[in-house]
């Protein structure tokens, strides 16, 4: 029996968690076990490498590569955005051969199994939950070797009506689980487009929390179910053979378990792999003893949900960790301090009402981004049989589009649902239950939150503290000269939104320590621009000389640069401070004090990469701009 399992397309630019899909793999290594010939179809890694594969004809040229492959079962999994495009290639499939049988799994399809089979008359089977050992019993049974009495988590038609038996953690322990088949794949063009080498790694399953919003509860259940210590360490430095330089622990929260967490960081630690990685975490394991066995062991990342910031969010998520600005940098800071950078999820509160709330939480994010941190800005999506799907079910759900095109990295057959239009509560990324206007306001907002927030955090850090401002009402003031944002180019929307900001902002009445803070930070963008390095003809002791000046900018500044990236309010001052030299150096912007007599010489440098003059300037001078990287000499020829 053929077997060919498909991984749809989800991404289209960032390439940052590009790996193999280990889900599939461990599936495939499962049934290869029982003597299974299996093939696997990457599809997001065919879109990423080459994008014409988004474009308008990809059912027509995905059909004839799953062909190619001759299958009598073929398998697609989905976590939720992709899960149309399944549907729709599943259907091609059995028009195309009716005699092949179509299998779903993943998450999602986990979640509405019952409903796929009663609407979507092609798809004969979904596994549910952990697919291992149902992917195994229903090829068992296809090859007439197994009951269909004895399927537990497939779902499947029986007589009038849909059958499946449930059951949560169906592998007696993790050291059950067969390594992922690697061979299937070509790791060397994984590791081409994700310079990172990355591949994912599962240590363990489940989570021991119960987030309303979270999935893992659902499709895991909780616990702390994990492999055992030495296995662990013994596939790091397997994968690592492979050429993996980076992995990512997948389980939903990696300190489930604190004492197999620890075992595992200090053992990874005594056998100096090599090997770095990142995982979930959740601010009360964050202690210092645990980061820093996570340090010694090669974690550089955390990701880490905080989530809820009001009261009532925090009641209504079950997720109860955050306790107040203070607490929450001190953890952060002690990531910092040990080379762990955390990114923090905050579930942004939809503005009703008032704006408080919503403030709160993207108050938060910004302090987070400003303290250096990476954030993420979520807006609630209703995850089926969650409890938050479930607590709101009595809302009709509208089809809609914006959160694929405009918060998503991904291509265009992700956009447009034909599937979600007839059902939109089946598919939670394809619809709303807000009124349009409310929705469509709010996510543009946080595309704007996400341009902003990169592009001047500090800036939005003085309006907030010295200004008092209210960063939704900001948002929500720009959003609605945003309104039609979809029909900018994906590539324009991000510049347009900085254009519509620097125009707007500064005609708001603003404080000088937030003036004083955009200033910095529209030198800085501007610098990051690509322009063309200069030229310019320098006569230093009678000695003519061309030179190439690098990106550069002269700015006066109340404050050090340095000072602007505290989580404080800037101290008030008088006058318009101290010049500073900007000099862009790759990718890095680097600021030097500077004394009032070399401003005129510099001014007179920037005019003579125009005018083409000389400019004369004394070998003191000349010495102090080259260590700055401010010039450059030329190459000989």
């Amino acid at each position: 029996m053929r077997f060919t399992l498909v991984q749809p397309p989800n991404g289209l630019y960032d390439c940052y968690d590009l790996a193999p899909p280990l889900g599939l793999l461990t599936i495939a290594a499962a049934v290869e076990e029982d003597g299974v010939d299996v093939a696997l179809l990457d599809f997001n890694l065919l879109g990423m490498r080459d994008h014409t594969w988004s474009q308008g004809d990809f059912y027509a040229r995905a059909l004839p590569v799953i062909a190619e492959t001759a299958p009598d079962v073929v398998g697609f999994t989905s976590m939720v955005v992709e899960s149309h495009v399944c549907l729709e290639l599943a259907r091609r499939l059995k028009v195309a051969d009716p005699g092949i049988t179509i299998v779903l799994g993943g998450p999602h399809f986990s979640a509405i199994a019952a409903e796929v089979l009663r609407l979507y008359h092609w798809i004969d089977y979904v596994i549910t939950g952990e697919g291992e050992w149902a992917a195994r019993s229903l090829l068992r049974f296809l090859r007439g070797r197994a009951a269909a009495s004895d399927f537990v988590n497939i779902a499947y038609r029986d007589g009038g009506g849909i059958r499946l038996v449930r059951q949560l953690k169906p592998l007696p322990s993790m050291g059950e689980l067969p390594a992922p088949a690697y061979h299937l794949v070509d790791l060397p063009l994984y590791f081409e487009t994700n310079p990172m080498r990355l591949l994912d790694y599962e240590h363990g399953r489940g989570c021991i929390f119960k987030c309303a919003f979270c999935y893992s509860p659902v499709h895991w259940g909780q616990g702390e179910q994990v492999k055992e210590v030495d296995r662990v360490v013994a596939e790091v430095a397997h994968l690592y053979g492979l050429g993996a330089r980076h992995l990512f622990f997948v389980q939903d929260n990696f300190p489930n378990s604190k004492p197999v967490a620890h075992a595992i960081c200090r053992e990874l630690t005594a056998a100096r792999i090599g090997m770095t990685w990142n995982c979930y975490a959740t601010l009360p394991h964050l202690t210092p003893e645990f980061l820093d066995d996570l340090a010694a062991a090669g974690c550089q990342a955390v990701f880490v949900g905080v989530d809820a910031i009001t009261t009532d969010s925090q009641r209504a998520f079950g997720k109860p960790f955050f306790k107040g600005w203070e607490k929450l940098a001190e953890r952060l800071e002690a990531c910092l301090k040990r080379g762990i950078v955390p990114t923090c999820a905050f579930m942004i509160d939809i503005p009703e009402g008032d704006s408080r709330a919503t403030d709160q939480a993207l108050t938060t994010a910004l302090f987070v981004r400003n303290l250096g941190c990476g954030i993420r800005l979520n807006t609630l999506t209703l995850y089926n049989q969650t409890a938050s799907d479930i607590a709101l079910r009595a809302q009709p759900r509208v089809y809609t589009e914006l959160k694929p095109r405009l918060l998503l990295d991904t291509p265009e057959m992700i956009h447009d649902n034909p599937y979600a239009r007839e059902h939109p509560e089946l598919f939670p990324f394809h619809h709303t239950f807000l009124p349009m206007p409310v929705y469509s306001r709010f996510v543009i907002g946080m595309h704007l939150a996400y341009t902003l927030f990169t592009s001047f955090p500090r800036t939005l850090l003085q309006y907030v503290l010295a200004d008092g401002g209210s960063l939704w009402s900001l948002l929500a003031s720009l959003s609605d000269r945003l309104a039609d944002l979809v029909s900018i180019s994906a590539v324009m929307r991000r510049p347009t939104e900085r254009e519509l900001f620097l125009r707007e902002f500064p005609r708001l009445s603003l404080s000088a320590e937030t003036r004083s803070a955009l200033d910095l930070e529209t030198a800085e963008l501007r610098l990051g621009r690509n322009d063309p390095a200069g030229t310019v003809s320098l006569r230093v002791n009678n000695r003519l000389q061309p030179y190439r000046t690098q990106r550069y900018d002269v700015l006066r500044l109340p404050h050090p640069p340095g000072q602007f990236d505290q989580v404080a309010r800037l101290p008030a001052v008088q006058g318009e401070g101290r010049p500073y030299l900007m000099v862009r150096q790759n990718q890095r912007i680097r600021y030097f004090e500077l004394d009032e007599a070399v401003v005129p010489v510099l001014d007179r440098l920037r005019a003579a990469e125009l005018s083409r003059e000389i400019v004369e300037i004394p070998p003191g001078l000349l010495e102090q701009m080259l260590t700055a990287g401010l010039l450059h000499s030329p190459p000989q020829a």
